[in-house]
């Protein structure tokens, strides 16, 4: 008896000093692009007209999101083509790519959780919608150059861990 209640009170123990990966924990690693989408509004010739964007296709070889810490970095790059519909469907290249830091902001459960890349030109914070053991969906508002404007889309993006 009181050797199974040893070995109990030394598995109890071992399983206590197990770290509980934190939200940064969760995120690193290397996160292969497969879903990009985004909504916005362009103003063409005076008039104000919805955009929905999908992706057609994703170059899988070249959209990754690598994140590592100790130190925090970032390398990142998107290159698809999405499906623009301006009351028309059109074919838009949409390409993105840079390296820098990363950091992440726990909303506490009263606040979406967020991570942050900071490059060179912009800090882009992307509120995290999902994050399961190999699927992690995030959402920002982009500025991106269309038809001769720049248009302000709230832009998701889905990945699978490799």
């Amino acid at each position: 008896m009181k050797k199974i209640f040893a070995i109990s009170l030394t598995l109890i123990i071992l399983a206590s000093c197990t770290k509980v990966p934190t939200l940064s924990d969760k995120l690193e690693g290397s996160w292969l692009v497969n879903d990009v989408s985004a909504t916005g509004t362009v103003d063409i010739l005076g008039s104000i007209v919805p955009i929905v964007a999908e992706d057609k296709s994703i170059n899988g070889d070249s959209s990754q999101f690598i994140l590592t810490q100790d130190p925090n970095s970032v390398t990142y790059s998107v290159d698809a083509v999405l499906s623009v519909n301006v009351g028309t469907v059109i074919d838009f290249p949409f390409k993105e790519s840079g390296s820098g830091t990363w950091n992440v902001i726990d909303g506490g459960g009263t606040a979406p959780d967020s991570v942050y890349l900071v490059t060179d030109s912009a800090t882009v914070k992307y509120e995290i919608l999902s994050l399961l053991e190999t699927t992690v969906r995030l959402r920002t508002n982009l500025a991106v150059e269309f038809m001769g404007s720049n248009v302000n889309m709230l832009t998701e993006f889905g990945f699978t861990k490799i």
